[in-house]
């Protein structure tokens, strides 16, 4: 009798395990422009804070298959809804599909900075100081405070691709140009760029867009037991400290 119960244990154990890794996770990332959160080489290996933590999750549980595109066309993906189970980040500001199903805890606080040119005499200090600026801002990102001001004509936008062509622009129009963008994403971009942030100048931009959590943007129709998994691990690894340790890597 009890070698009968320890096979059917040991048979139930299985099946639940056999169960967990049955299923895939379908994980999100923006190409090459959401770094320190999502970093792509061209070798296809993944890292940053985002993807670090997803790692971390899904180790020894599921099987995570990556899925990398342009953040618009990643946004469509998500829209039309071809695979289950994703994940992603985002946050409640963001709205859309990024915003509809979140994690229970946030994995991050974001700042957003205006960077100018060392060699401008640029000083922010309300809405009036960037009435004459062009703002650099990324291609395919909103920006919800600065929109309607935008629309209006008080402020001009120029989009560029990535980081370095912002850097660029500034390097080029340094009395005439400033950058709008995360203070962690700038930080980073100009270290693995190997430019000296003497070069320019820092300043806090949170009074117009105020600082924000972010969280891991999950499938509306996710699995709940899958669900459930997360927010459990993500918990541990809040109380465990690892995932600020995965956030001081990076920043």
């Amino acid at each position: 009798m009890k070698l009968f119960i320890s096979i059917m244990l040991t048979l139930q154990l299985c099946i639940t395990s056999f169960t967990a890794n049955a299923e895939s996770i379908n994980y999100y990332v923006i190409d090459k422009q959401a770094m320190p959160f999502q970093i792509t080489t061209d070798s296809e290996k993944h890292s940053g804070i985002v993807s670090d933590i997803i790692s971390c999750i899904f180790m020894d549980n599921y099987t995570v298959r990556y899925h990398t595109y342009p953040f618009n066309r990643m946004i469509s993906e998500l829209e039309a809804g071809r695979e289950k189970n994703w994940v992603t980040f985002g946050s409640p500001g963001w709205g859309g599909v990024q915003a509809a199903n979140l994690s229970d805890i946030p994995i991050y606080t974001v700042s957003h900075s205006i960077l100018t040119s060392a060699k401008s005499d640029f000083i922010y200090r309300d809405l009036k100081d960037i009435n004459k600026k062009i703002l650099v801002l990324l291609y395919g990102f909103d920006y919800p405070n600065l929109q309607p001001l935008i629309d209006s004509g008080e402020i001009k936008e120029l989009r560029v691709k990535d980081y370095a062509a912002a850097f660029r622009i500034l390097d080029k129009m340094p009395q005439d140009s400033a950058f709008v963008e995360m203070t962690s994403r700038i930080k980073y971009n100009l270290k693995i760029q190997s430019r000296d942030l003497k070069q320019y100048k820092l300043q806090d931009f949170s009074a117009l867009i105020p600082s924000y959590p972010i969280y891991l943007a999950l499938d509306p129709k996710m699995d709940k037991d899958i669900q459930k998994f997360i927010n459990q691990k993500l918990s541990n690894m809040s109380d465990s400290g690892s995932l600020t340790e995965i956030i001081h890597r990076y920043i």
